[in-house]
């Protein structure tokens, strides 16, 4: 069987049901998260990102011509 044919026979995932009980978000709601989610990204950077370090670092990137 090639792996084409294996992948067309997997089946497809679906979302979860929701929870019963469990009312859908109000479009407030929604926007509170999402207003709380910006703020917590608003200016957050990876402290190892090399071009926010000072710090040197052992590997760097060298470029050469392609042959």
């Amino acid at each position: 069987m090639s792996p084409l044919e294996r992948l067309l026979q997997e089946e497809i995932p679906v979302r979860p049901a929701p929870a019963p009980g469990r009312a859908p978000w109000t479009p407030e709601q929604q926007a509170a998260h999402r207003a709380g989610l910006l703020d917590a990204l608003h200016n957050w950077h990876w402290q190892d990102d090399p071009s926010l370090s000072t710090t040197r670092r052992h590997l760097r990137l060298i470029r050469t011509e392609a042959a």
